[in-house]
């Protein structure tokens, strides 16, 4: 045993710093990929289900739906082929260590492509499926981990855990799991090396493997054990210095919330990054031992293998590595620019809007509040608008100017040229004078990329087209994932839905009684707070409409509506209700210790 163990650290020591750059590379290229078809697949099955949200209430009656079955299906597939490929290449790399041979990224990539290749024109599928299993248990931990981030599962998690047997629920099923799939810890290495089917190569790992179980169990536990202290130890150290920097470098009133923000991204790229040691390492650990095991294998074969690639297999490659990259960037800045359902509503157990910008800290419904909302880390800023005399689309709650600008004098009789020198920031303090009515094309300009937009539009004169030209502008600056639109009309929401079915829809209620959240019209209600109940939450998830709750100021409110699950919080104090949604005792704990050390 002690010689084993012995070689393979020292070969993870000597190569897999190259296995972990392909693969960080690999993964960087094929995770925005995934996600893109997740996102847009997601959005397509939501739609045909007829749910605007996923929650815990409809999750179940979702994943029934025929739709999704074949959707599921489809990312399954997708799935496996990424990591199919990889394992491909991560073997690839460590059968030309264990021949001697240095390979380049591109015939890493080349070897990998050619033993996919092989195995799908083998018809091989059941391999597939063993490596997601093993995929799996090898990142099992980490899964876990996302699914503390990850709506609604998150909530279905810790339903599940209360539940007596709850815990058992989980864990059977993944010892099961672990006893099928361990057995042919090998099994691509016969099927992918040696050339054989999935059945001859399933028995022969278990033949490799059955004299020498404890001995490959520990030396792969004992990694795995290693690789998850390493996490922490580094979670720890992140978690520390994010504290020091949140003391030193921002406003007292905002260390909690950007605390929290910041320690939650850390850890889903700590999470990223450690799980490819972990697969790079359990899988090079597997290799080292399989060649070391099998003695039936043609050393020439394997090399002539990997060196038998010819200049136009080589020159297809690189074009499929330029295609794949290419994509990758172009849904990687969809992503960045546009928003994403993925990483925004799943991600987030409660979102927070900034109630026309925040508008405590500066004029509501100007450049200066909204830019305020985004540096409070707001979800979303939240404006009014109405049209000018000219048709342009432009911010504000009244009908007047009276009690921003002291003008008794509706904002629809005004040109765009004429409300540019209306001073609406002298009222609120003399450091925002001069603050003037920005347009929606302004603030559209701004937003795309920092925050979402919840687009309140304001009851206008008969024939107004004022939803239409929310929509155009919408459209033009492709920000449909990152604008919602509401009103108290529902009429108005008719008409958006009608334009544009992707355009998600709130509608506003002062007060709700009967089913209020039914329409196809509606993505959601958004509604006074009092009248939230949780009987209401409950009802409208199973609809698969979200709810969004205003306006909330106070810590005992923002701590019901947290209780009651709802999915939104509109506010004047978007920092105050991060802490207080967000409030890790752990995290104020440091903080305060942070500041004692620095006095």
């Amino acid at each position: 045993m002690g010689s084993l163990t012995k070689d393979t650290f020292q070969i993870l020591k000597l190569y897999q710093k190259k296995g972990f750059v392909f693969a960080l590379f690999y993964r960087l290229v094929t995770t925005p990929l995934y996600l893109l078809a997740l996102n847009k697949g997601l959005q397509f099955t939501l739609n045909k289900a007829d749910y605007s949200y996923l929650t815990t209430a409809n999750i179940g009656f979702y994943l029934i739906k025929p739709v999704t079955i074949l959707w599921i299906l489809g990312m399954l597939l997708f799935g496996i082929l990424i990591l199919l490929l990889e394992t491909g290449c991560f073997l690839t790399l460590y059968q030309g260590t264990f021949y001697s041979r240095k390979l380049s990224f591109g015939e890493i990539l080349t070897g990998g492509l050619i033993k996919l290749w092989d195995e799908i024109r083998e018809k091989n599928w059941r391999l597939g499926l063993l490596v997601l299993a093993h995929y799996v248990w090898m990142n099992l931990y980490f899964i876990y981990r996302m699914f503390v981030h990850l709506k609604p599962l998150n909530f279905v998690m810790n339903e599940i855990f209360k539940q007596p047997w709850g815990s058992a629920s989980l864990i059977v099923p993944m010892i099961l799991l672990f006893l099928l799939a361990f057995p042919g810890l090998y099994t691509v290495h016969v099927c992918m090396v040696e050339q054989r089917n999935y059945r001859d190569g399933y028995f022969r790992s278990w033949w490799l493997l059955k004299d020498r179980l404890l001995e490959v169990l520990a030396i792969i536990a004992g990694y795995y054990v290693l690789v998850i202290a390493a996490f922490w130890g580094i979670y720890a150290i992140g978690v520390f210095l994010t504290a020091v920097i949140v003391t030193l470098f921002t406003d007292s009133s905002l260390t909690l919330a950007l605390m929290s923000a910041a320690v939650d991204r850390m850890e889903l790229v700590l999470l990223f990054l450690t799980s490819i040691f972990m697969v790079s390492g359990i899988t090079g650990a597997i290799s080292v031992q399989y060649f070391r095991f099998s003695s039936k294998i043609s050393r020439k074969t394997a090399v002539i293998r990997l060196g038998n690639t010819k200049t136009n297999s080589r020159k297809m490659t690189l074009v499929l590595i330029s295609v794949i990259i290419v994509l990758s960037l172009l849904s990687f800045f969809d992503v960045v620019r546009n928003g994403s359902l993925i990483t925004g509503e799943l991600l987030s157990e409660i979102q927070i809007t900034a109630h026309r910008g925040s508008l405590r800290e500066a004029p509501e419904n100007t450049m200066a509040a909204i830019t305020k909302a985004v540096e409070d880390l707001a979800d979303y800023v939240e404006i009014d608008v109405q049209e000018t005399s000219d048709k342009i689309v432009v911010l504000g709650h009244d009908n007047t100017l009276k009690r921003v600008a002291g003008v008794n004098r509706p904002i629809r009789s005004y040109t765009f040229k004429e409300l540019e020198t209306v001073d609406v920031g002298a009222w609120f303090s003399d450091e925002y004078k001069g603050e003037r009515i920005p347009s929606l094309m302004e603030v559209m300009e701004y937003c795309k990329g920092k925050i979402r937009i919840n687009i309140e539009i304001k009851g206008q004169k008969p024939g107004s087209d004022l939803p239409e030209q929310v929509v155009f502008l919408i459209q033009e600056y492709q920000m449909e994932e990152q604008c919602v639109v509401t009103s108290t009309r529902l009429s108005y929401l008719a008409r958006i839905k009608k334009l544009d079915p992707k355009i998600r829809t709130g509608y506003i209620l002062s007060a709700a009684y009967g089913n209020c959240y039914s329409s196809d019209d509606i993505d959601f209600i958004s509604l006074r707070s009092n009248f939230v109940s949780e009987r209401l939450v409950e009802s409208a998830h199973e609809k698969g409409k979200a709810v969004h709750a205003w306006t909330i100021n106070t810590k005992g409110e923002m701590e019901r509506m947290k209780m009651l699950k709802v999915d939104n919080i509109i506010t004047d104090y978007p920092v105050l209700t991060r802490e207080i949604i967000y409030r890790k005792e752990a995290e104020e704990n440091l903080l305060e210790y942070v500041r004692l050390l620095l006095k």
